[in-house]
């Protein structure tokens, strides 16, 4: 971790009796389950808090909470985070989807972004499409922009090494569920979850904006510094 702060927004009083008109927080090369983010911010509304962590210089929450929050993830982050089982799973998960006469699935083995600028996406790598009836492993490359969430995603190239090709049928199923995730990106993971309202692509970044919901707050970590 490369730095931390939280602000604790409240007084003595409050602070005993356990509530907090706010928590803000920013961090920059923090780690969530392995994956790193660049900088991360949020902030609560009003909040109750555990008034004897307070006193030693710690946040911890009674219940659950919601917060604003930004993200920003930095190229190199996000192709270490596509090596962990955790990122390959999730992936996974978002890209099962159905086709009129069955389920498909497909899993990044090996999958490297790049982020040029001008909004591109260029995405290259070896993936295994489960097409129902075979596991097929492909290579290919796709080059997207993406200047909005409010924006269908562009496809300017796509290139796939299979001779027979993908079927039309498992494309435009995909497309729909691509376009789906586009508009309702919806993130969990352990003691968290992101609701994600703005996508900005940038040149060797991404950057999130969106609702949090936190479940705690990392332990152990100095506030107000």
């Amino acid at each position: 971790m490369d730095n931390l702060n939280i602000d604790v927004n409240t007084d003595l009083l409050k602070a005993i009796q356990g509530h907090a008109d706010g928590v803000s927080f920013e961090g920059k090369g923090l780690k969530l389950k392995d994956i790193r983010l660049s900088k991360i911010q949020f902030k609560t509304d009003e909040i109750d808090i555990n008034p004897l962590k307070v006193l030693f210089g710690e946040v911890e929450l009674n219940h659950p909470v919601n917060a604003e929050t930004r993200i920003v993830l930095k190229e190199a982050d996000i192709n270490q985070a596509l090596k962990l089982d955790l990122v390959r799973n999730l992936l996974y998960e978002f890209l099962t989807f159905h086709t009129e006469k069955r389920i498909v699935s497909i899993y990044p083995k090996n999958i490297q972004f790049r982020l040029p600028g001008n909004s591109k996406i260029i995405i290259e790598g070896e993936i295994i499409l489960d097409s129902g009836l075979e596991k097929k492993p492909l290579d290919l490359r796709a080059d997207a922009r993406l200047e909005s969430l409010d924006k269908p995603i562009l496809l300017d190239g796509f290139k796939c090494n299979t001779p027979e090709g993908i079927e039309l049928e498992i494309i435009v199923a995909l497309i729909d569920k691509i376009h789906q995730l586009r508009k309702s990106p919806y993130f969990e993971l352990k003691d968290a979850a992101l609701r994600v309202n703005t996508l900005e692509v940038q040149q060797g970044s991404i950057i999130l904006q969106g609702q949090a919901h936190l479940e705690k707050i990392p332990e152990n970590i100095p506030f107000g510094e």
